[in-house]
C-alpha cells in the first residue's frame, strides 16, 4: 500500500474488499442466515408481477424495493446487492471515523467487513446489511450538520428491518439536544411515505400498524421458546470475534476517560460518539435480549439480527485502537508491526470461526434434492403444495401466480383432504412440522395423500423443535383410494439403507432358535415379518446385540458410519421412561463414543409396527482390542417387541 496516496487508500480498500467478497459469494452454494435468503428473494423476484409485494410488511418494503430490480437476474445478484451495500456502509464508517477525528479511520472499513457476523451476513439476500447501510448513514449525516437530510434517511429505517422504530427517539432526542427542531417532522417521512403507498391496497391508512408482521400483545404459537437475557452477550464471539471485542472495550474505557478530558472538543466529540454510535447499538441489544428473554415478538434469538448494527461495534473498535496506539508512542516501526498484527488477526478471525465458502445446510441440500425430483419426474409440471420456500425457488414457480396456479404454499394438517387428485405435496420435517401446522404423523396418516418419495440427510440432523429433518413427496390420491404411508416410508428408508450400505455385520430375525438367548422371550402371536419376534418385558434389560471387537469390523472406505434398525411394536410409550437404543464403542469398558434414543421420545404408534434407525460416526479407535457394542437397554422393564434387527456399515455424506 505504501505507493497508494493517503488520501486514496479508502477507495483501494472498498474495491478490495467488494472484490474479495463477490468472489466468496460466488464460490459459495449456501448462504448465511437458512431460508429466509430464499422467502426475501422470492418476495423480490415476483414483486413487480405482483406489485403487492412491495408492501408486504414481513419482506421489509425498502429491502424489497431496492433489491427487486436485481432479483429479476437470480439470488446471485442479490447477494451482490448486499454485498455493495455492505462495502458502502464501510465507506460511510470511515467517513464518521474522519468527522470525529478518530486516528486510523481507514482501518474501521476493515473491522466492519470482517467483524464475524457481518462477514458472513454480507452475501445474502437478508435485511439487516440495508439496515446498517441506512443507520451509519443518517449518523453520518447528522455529524455533517445535515439533519433534515439525518432525519429523512433514519425515518425509513423501520421499513429496512421494523427494529427501527426502536431508534427513531433517540435520533429525536439527537436532534432536540443540537436544537435542530426544524429537521423533527421528517422524523415522520418514511412513515407517511408508506402509510399513504399502501393506503389505496389495504383500504388501511394505518397499515404500517394492522399489518405488523410479528405479535407484541400475545406469544408467537410457534416461536415462543423463552432464552436467557445474556443469550447475545453470550455469542460475543459468534457475532463481534475476540479481537474486536478487545478494542471495543478499550474503546469504551477510552470514552469514558475522555468525558473527563479537558479538552472542549475531545468531550463534544465523545458525546457523538455515546449518543449516535454507542447508544444505538446498546438499545438494539438491550432490545432484541428482552425480547428473546421474554418469549416475545416471536424472537427466536438468532444473532444474525446483530448484524444490523454491528458497523457502530467497529467504530468503537477504532476507538480503542487508537487509544492502544497512543500508548505504544510515536515508533513508526512499531506502530506498523501493531497495526499490521491487529488488521491479520482481524482477518483471519472470521475465517477461523465459520466454514468458507459457505456451504448449504443438510436440510438445504435435502430439499434441493426432493425439488429437483420433481422437476425430472413423471410428476413435473404439476400443481405443488410445498412448506419450505426452498422447492418453488428451486422448481423455479411463481407462488402468487393464480389462474393457472403453479404451486401454494400449504397450511395446516385439517387442509390436507383438500389437495386437489394428483397434485404434490412436498413436506419437510422443519417448515412443514412447525409453520405449516403439519406433522409428521399427520401426513402418514392421511388418507387422501401416498407417499412416493422420501429423502433425508446423510447423517442425521435434528431441526427446530427436536425432528429428525427428512423431507417427503406425497400424491393426492383420488377420493376412495388409500394408502398405508407408515409401511410406504419405511420400505423407502429401508431401500435408502440398502443403497447406502457397505457392509451388513449383524442381522437377527428371531428365526432360529440360535439366535434368541432366552427362548422365553419369544413372540409368536406379535410378528413383523416371519413366525417369530424377540418380546422386551419385566424379565429383560438387555435386548440380543452386538458385543465385539472393532478388530473384527470389515474394512471400509473412508466417510463411513454404522447404521442400526429395527422394527419396534411398542402396546404403551411413556415419555417418562426410558427405553434406549444404544450404539456404543468402549476401551477397558469405558464408552468413548456413546450413541442412544429413547424409543420413547420417537412417537411410534401404539401397538403397530414401525422402523427404528439410529446412525452413529465411527470414532478413532483406541485399540483394536475396543468393543463396539449395540444393543436395547430398557432399565424400566418396559413392554415392546422388537423384530428384524440389522446392523450397517453405511456410507455416510452432507
Amino acid at each position: 500500500m505504501a505507493g497508494i496516496p493517503k488520501n486514496k487508500l479508502h477507495w483501494f480498500i472498498a474495491g478490495f474488499l467488494f472484490l474479495l467478497l463477490v468472489m466468496l459469494s460466488l464460490l459459495s452454494d449456501g448462504y448465511y442466515g437458512g431460508a429466509d435468503n430464499i422467502s426475501h428473494y422470492l418476495i423480490s423476484r415476483y414483486a413487480f408481477r405482483h406489485p403487492h409485494l412491495f408492501l408486504y410488511a414481513w419482506g421489509r418494503p425498502l429491502y424489497t424495493i431496492i433489491s427487486a430490480p436485481f432479483a429479476q437476474f437470480g439470488l446471485p445478484w442479490v447477494k451482490l446487492l448486499n454485498v455493495l451495500l455492505g462495502v458502502m456502509t464501510a465507506l460511510v464508517t470511515f467517513r464518521i471515523a474522519g468527522l470525529l477525528k478518530i486516528k486510523q479511520p481507514y482501518l474501521v472499513m476493515i473491522f466492519v467487513c470482517f467483524t464475524p457476523l457481518y462477514f458472513m451476513m454480507m452475501p445474502t439476500a437478508l435485511t439487516e446489511i440495508l439496515f446498517s447501510f441506512v443507520l451509519v448513514l443518517s449518523v453520518f449525516l447528522y455529524l455533517r450538520s445535515n439533519f433534515i437530510a439525518s432525519a429523512l434517511v433514519i425515518s425509513f429505517l423501520p421499513f429496512a428491518r421494523t427494529e427501527g422504530f426502536i431508534l427513531l427517539p433517540l435520533f429525536l432526542l439527537a436532534l432536540v439536544w443540537a436544537r435542530q427542531y426544524r429537521a423533527i417532522p421528517f422524523l415522520a417521512a418514511g412513515v407517511i411515505f408508506f402509510s399513504l403507498l399502501g393506503w389505496h391496497y389495504y383500504h388501511d391508512i394505518f397499515w404500517v400498524i394492522t399489518q405488523f408482521p410479528y405479535p407484541v400483545n400475545y406469544q408467537h404459537p410457534i416461536y415462543n421458546k423463552a432464552g436467557s437475557i445474556w443469550h447475545f452477550l453470550q455469542s460475543r464471539n459468534e457475532t463481534l470475534g475476540l479481537p474486536l471485542e478487545i478494542l471495543f472495550l478499550g474503546g469504551i474505557a477510552t470514552m469514558v476517560l475522555e468525558l473527563f478530558s479537558r479538552d472542549r472538543e475531545v468531550r463534544h466529540r465523545v458525546y457523538f460518539l455515546i449518543f449516535l454510535v454507542l447508544g444505538p447499538f446498546l438499545l438494539y441489544l438491550a432490545f432484541h435480549s428482552v425480547l428473546y428473554w421474554k418469549a416475545m415478538g416471536g424472537s427466536l434469538g438468532l444473532e444474525r439480527v446483530l448484524a444490523a448494527v454491528m458497523p457502530l461495534t467497529a467504530l468503537v473498535a477504532l476507538k480503542g485502537y487508537a487509544s492502544l496506539e497512543n500508548i505504544l508512542g510515536k515508533n513508526r516501526y512499531v506502530g506498523g508491526v501493531f497495526m499490521t498484527m491487529i488488521i491479520a488477526i482481524v482477518v483471519v478471525t472470521p475465517f477461523m470461526n465459520n466454514k468458507i465458502p459457505f456451504p448449504l445446510s443438510p436440510e438445504e441440500k435435502t430439499v434441493r434434492e426432493a425439488a429437483g425430483w420433481v422437476k425430472t419426474s413423471p410428476f413435473a409440471g404439476r400443481l405443488i403444495f410445498y412448506t419450505d420456500n426452498n422447492v418453488p425457488y428451486y422448481l423455479g414457480t411463481d407462488p402468487w401466480q393464480k389462474n393457472p396456479a403453479t404451486s401454494y404454499l400449504f397450511g395446516d394438517a385439517k387442509y390436507l383432504d383438500t389437495i386437489p387428485a394428483g397434485s404434490l405435496l412436498v413436506w419437510d420435517a422443519h417448515f412443514g412440522a412447525n409453520e405449516s401446522k403439519v406433522p409428521a404423523d399427520s401426513l402418514l396418516a392421511s388418507r387422501h395423500l401416498q407417499v412416493i418419495r422420501y429423502f433425508r440427510p446423510g447423517q442425521p440432523w435434528f431441526t427446530f423443535g427436536g425432528y429428525f429433518y427428512e423431507c417427503y413427496v406425497a400424491v393426492a390420491l383420488p377420493h376412495g383410494t388409500a394408502a398405508d404411508n407408515f409401511t410406504i416410508r419405511d420400505s423407502l428408508r429401508e431401500s435408502m439403507d440398502a443403497n447406502n450400505r457397505v457392509a451388513t455385520i449383524y442381522r437377527n430375525s428371531f428365526e432360529n432358535q440360535g439366535d434368541i438367548p432366552n427362548p422365553a422371550c419369544i413372540s409368536s402371536s406379535i410378528v413383523h415379518r416371519g413366525k417369530m419376534a424377540y418380546r422386551m418385558d419385566e424379565l429383560t434389560e438387555f435386548s440380543p446385540g452386538i458385543c465385539q471387537p472393532v478388530s473384527a469390523l470389515p474394512q471400509r472406505p473412508d466417510n463411513t458410519g454404522i447404521v442400526v434398525s429395527l422394527y419396534v411394536n411398542m402396546p404403551e410409550s411413556n415419555s417418562s421412561q426410558k427405553t434406549m437404543l444404544v450404539i456404543s464403542f468402549e476401551h477397558r469398558n469405558k464408552p468413548y463414543s456413546y450413541t442412544a434414543v429413547n424409543l420413547n421420545d420417537l412417537k411410534l404408534r401404539k401397538g403397530k409396527w414401525d422402523r427404528v434407525r439410529l446412525e452413529a460416526d465411527i470414532p478413532a479407535f483406541f485399540s483394536p482390542q475396543d468393543l463396539l457394542k449395540v444393543y436395547i437397554w430398557n432399565p424400566a422393564k418396559q413392554l415392546f417387541y422388537m423384530d428384524d434387527v440389522q446392523v450397517d456399515l453405511v456410507r455416510e455424506g452432507i
